[in-house]
């Protein structure tokens, strides 16, 4: 497992990641969050989002699934070529048993 450098605002830098690998490691699916707990903030994956995912040639590899963006209401994933869609509500999945 690998962690792409802290983000600064709305800005992640990522590492090289050829071939959908860092290193000798597979890729195979991405995450940021989305911490914005203000009304005026998106809580789903915005354009830029979908577009970085979908336009990245190096991340299109055979087992990447996509990114997850894990907000304050719900879980999502982008896949590889830019769909986007909800999985869940983030307090059901990340409820404690």
């Amino acid at each position: 497992m690998a962690r792409w450098p802290k983000g600064d605002g709305n800005t992640i830098i990522l590492l090289p990641h050829h071939g959908c690998k860092i290193g000798e490691g597979e890729i195979v699916a991405s995450f940021h969050t989305h911490p914005n707990t203000g009304s005026d903030f998106l809580q789903e994956p915005s354009e830029t989002d979908t577009r970085a995912v979908r336009d990245d040639p190096d991340l299109k590899g055979d087992n990447y699934i996509g990114e997850f963006v894990i907000s304050r209401d719900a879980l999502y994933l982008i896949t590889p070529n830019g769909a986007t869609r909800e999985l869940t509500d983030t307090e059901t999945y990340f409820e404690e048993e």
